[in-house]
Parts: C-alpha cells; sequence; structure tokens
C-alpha cells in the first residue's frame, strides 16, 4: 500500500489526480491509499507520513515551495512532485529536494511514467523501512540510516544518521522489522547495522558514528561470522 497525499487549491485538479492514481492503480495492481487537501494550512496540521506527497505550487496562504520547506521539518523521506503550470517555479523544488514536477494541464502519459518510476522506489524503501511511533510522533526511518538499536528498560532507542528515536517495545519488536540480512544483535540489548561497523577488535566493535559497543561472548560467533562479510 502507497499512502499518498495531494494537495491542490483546485478541485478540477483533484479530481484528475484521483482519476489518474485510481487509472495507475487498475493497470498496476499497485494499492494506493490517497488523502486530499484543498490548502497548505489544513494539509500541514493533519499531515501524516506518507510514502509520496503530490503538491501544487501556486496556491493561497502558502505557495508550494513555502509549504514544502515546513513538511520537511515533519518528513524528509517523503517523495515530492510538484503539479504546476509554470516550470520555471518547478525548478525551485530542489531546493526542498523534490523528486520530479508535472505540468498542468497533466496528460496521463506523463503522470503515469513518473507514478511508476516513484511507485519502485516507494515499494522497495518499504522493504527496508521501518515505521515507529517515537516521542517525534510516527516516523519513517530507512533501515540504511539506522546504525544501531538499544533498549533500555521498555524503551527502544534507534540511533540514525538523522538522529535518535525513541519509542516502546521490545528488542524482539525491533528484530522482527529490521532487515535480517544486515542487522544482527551483538549482546542481549543490541542490535546493529553490519553496514555501518567500522572495526572490530577483540570484543569491541567501534561504529561509524564513533560509539564502541560490545560483543557478548554468548553472541559473539555467529556475530563475527556474519559480520566478516560486510567488512570484506
Amino acid at each position: 500500500m502507497i499512502r499518498v497525499s495531494v494537495l491542490d487549491d483546485e478541485q478540477t485538479s483533484r479530481d484528475l489526480i484521483k482519476e489518474y492514481i485510481l487509472r495507475f492503480q487498475d493497470e498496476t495492481k499497485i494499492d494506493f491509499d490517497i488523502h486530499f487537501f484543498s490548502d497548505p494550512l489544513s494539509f500541514l496540521d493533519e499531515y501524516a507520513v506518507s510514502d509520496l506527497v503530490l503538491m501544487d505550487i501556486d496556491m493561497p496562504h502558502l505557495n508550494g515551495i513555502e509549504t514544502a520547506e515546513k513538511l520537511r521539518k515533519k518528513d524528509e523521506n517523503c517523495f515530492l512532485i510538484f503539479i504546476t503550470n509554470y516550470v520555471q517555479y518547478a525548478i525551485k523544488g530542489y531546493s526542498v529536494n523534490a523528486t520530479d514536477y508535472v505540468l498542468k494541464p497533466l496528460q496521463y502519459a506523463r503522470f503515469s511514467a513518473l507514478l511508476s518510476k516513484v511507485a519502485k522506489k516507494i515499494i522497495k524503501n518499504q522493504n527496508d523501512s521501518v515505521t515507529i511511533k517515537s516521542d517525534k510522533g510516527l516516523v519513517k526511518l530507512l533501515a540504511s540510516q539506522i546504525l544501531y538499536v538499544e533498549i533500555h528498560d521498555h524503551l527502544l532507542v534507534y540511533i540514525t544518521e538523522k538522529g535518535e528515536y525513541t519509542t516502546w517495545g521490545s528488542l524482539k519488536d525491533a528484530d522482527d522489522k529490521l532487515p535480517e540480512e544486515y542487522f544482527e544483535r551483538c549482546n542481549h540489548s543490541t542490535i546493529v547495522n553490519l553496514k555501518k561497523v567500522v572495526s572490530l577488535n577483540k570484543n569491541e566493535i567501534t561504529m561509524s558514528d564513533g560509539k564502541i559497543l560490545v560483543v557478548s561472548q554468548k553472541k559473539k560467533a555467529g556475530f563475527i561470522d556474519k559480520l566478516n562479510y560486510f567488512l570484506k
């Protein structure tokens, strides 16, 4: 399921986008969960983590670029496509990490080609991401950006390249969500992204952020076997 948030102040435009997404869904059998917004303020107030945001640029109150700047404070990882009448406005979108743009009036061929490209990336990310309810709200973390996960009492702490995120749970909860091919427990309270290990010295590993973690005797043999693959 791909969650899409559509922000456009024109009803006719929203209707056409819905028609095109549903048509694409029928053709590809990819399921979409679509949420529509007519103004930037309600969009920002009600925004929930989305895989894809389709956003008009020319809107009242806030334009698309200003809205996207605020969006990026809430969600750094969503794909963002601008919908606009003017290509010169769309070019400014790269300052807010926009994925691409599509010009009005919308043409299905261009729209579906762009949606196809983005959908493939989203599906790949969904298979390699973790969504948690953290102290910072609902957050989608790319597994590739997670360095390690630690548990303190019943609090899971995800240490990532973007910062730390805390949620309630068990280490097994994290284990079940993370890709098993490159995540491994190094002791009873820590799961490590093996791709982020810089070095191994006896019972200690140094992570890419400089943190030194201890490898327990119980976990050592299996952990080192798996780690050697990535250190090579």
